[in-house]
């Protein structure tokens, strides 16, 4: 017998909402982290709904920074409800004038409405605390540990470089639990070091937890059940909320392309984390048969080429564009292994769109032009005649 993907997580979610939970948690009881410290009152007033990944725009040389088409989106993710954005920093790494150009027109434009987290993702110690400061003076409101920690580590080293850099700053944190060269086999079931990640969460300003999407349920459940009395668990892969929701106090997802799954008009993610926020499960459970459309194909599109160490760049862009984003596409990422990335064809848009009105989405109606240059461009008249190159599209 074939073992598909929807088996294989009903089969897993019987089985781990049998008797051992059960036995932990009383009926109607869920497990529900503390706000103890500043950093936690503000997670627990801040992380709420979706929260997206902010992507670059660029102008036609693929490297000047576009600020009109920065500054739609922005408007864009406040509108649609986000309770915080990460600005993806691959085209513009710190020690790039533009890193700090990104962020800070992003924050600007942001105002009180949007908060801007920002990332530390170095394998040094030094390299990570010079940019802890910088994050600091931008106005950044919370961080992202996604540091890259040698594998060999033993569970004391590991504890003690996560440290050094979460205790030299007083803005909140959110760890990664994450897969890959983020993962450590040797300290914890699925390469999640949850003996670490339990004495970390005592620090006072670690606030969260953001667990990738290729993060197992298994593992996404263990995660919850040993942190979630103290941080705020923000699981990436929300096929999982229906179950999780009725454990876990699950109030938000973030930093991914959540644009994928709602729009302005039809706010379906928010509305969803909310139901689960306030554990009316039968609204969690009317949402989740909504949403199953575009979250499935999303689902399936991202969640390859993540575990193939990439982004799915200009099928995210093109999300984000069919909801009323920029668009505009994205220059070739220089991190990504080759061959990693995919390239957005006719058939992947129609697909992207076919998903969305499944799920009661209305997609854009704008030419298909205007989001090959992005909003912005098209309205200063360029067109795609007028680029040097389609990186990860075709026309056909």
């Amino acid at each position: 017998m074939r073992i598909t993907r929807r088996s294989a997580l009903a089969g897993a979610a019987a089985l781990m909402a049998a008797s051992t939970l059960r036995a932990q948690h009383p009926a109607g009881g869920r497990i529900a982290p503390k706000a103890d410290s500043p950093q936690r009152v503000w997670a627990k007033a801040n992380l709420r709904g979706l929260m997206n990944l902010f992507l670059p725009t660029f102008r036609e040389d693929g490297r000047t920074l576009d600020e009109d088409a920065i500054r739609h989106d922005v408007r864009h993710a406040i509108a649609q409800g986000f309770s915080g954005t990460l600005p993806m920093i691959n085209w513009t790494l710190p020690g790039d004038p533009r890193w700090g150009e990104f962020h800070r027109i992003l924050i600007d434009e942001a105002g009180d409405g949007l908060p801007v987290h920002g990332i530390i993702a170095s394998g040094k110690v030094e390299s990570d605390l010079r940019l802890l400061g910088a994050l600091e003076e931008l106005g950044t409101q919370l961080v992202l540990l996604a540091s890259t920690f040698p594998a060999e580590s033993s569970a004391d080293q590991l504890h003690d470089l996560m440290a050094q850099r979460i205790t030299a700053t007083q803005l909140p944190v959110m760890l990664y639990a994450a897969t890959g060269r983020r993962a450590f086999p040797a300290l914890g079931p699925a390469g999640q070091p949850l003996d670490v990640y339990d004495r970390i969460a005592d620090l006072d300003n670690v606030v969260a937890v953001k667990i990738s999407q290729p993060v197992s349920l298994t593992s996404t459940m263990q995660l919850c059940q040993r942190l979630g009395d103290r941080l705020s668990m923000g699981p990436v892969n929300l096929d999982f909320l229906p179950l999780l929701a009725r454990h876990f106090d699950i109030s938000w997802s973030g930093q991914w392309n959540a644009e994928a799954v709602q729009t302005p008009a039809q706010p379906i993610g928010n509305r969803w984390l909310a139901a689960s926020a306030a554990g009316d499960m039968a609204q969690v459970d009317a949402l989740a048969r909504q949403i199953q459309p575009a979250l499935s194909h999303f689902f399936a599109m991202q969640a390859p080429v993540i575990r193939a160490g990439g982004h799915p760049w200009q099928h995210n862009r093109y999300y984000q564009w069919l909801s009323g984003g920029n668009g505009g596409l994205l220059p070739h990422d220089p991190h990504a292994p080759a061959g990693a990335i995919p390239v957005l064809d006719a058939s992947a848009r129609a697909a992207m769109r076919a998903a969305y009105r499944a799920s009661g989405l209305e997609p854009t109606d704008a030419p298909e032009e205007q989001f090959v240059v992005g909003r912005a461009a098209w309205a200063r008249g360029v067109r795609a005649s007028d680029l040097t190159a389609l990186p990860y599209y075709s026309q056909d």
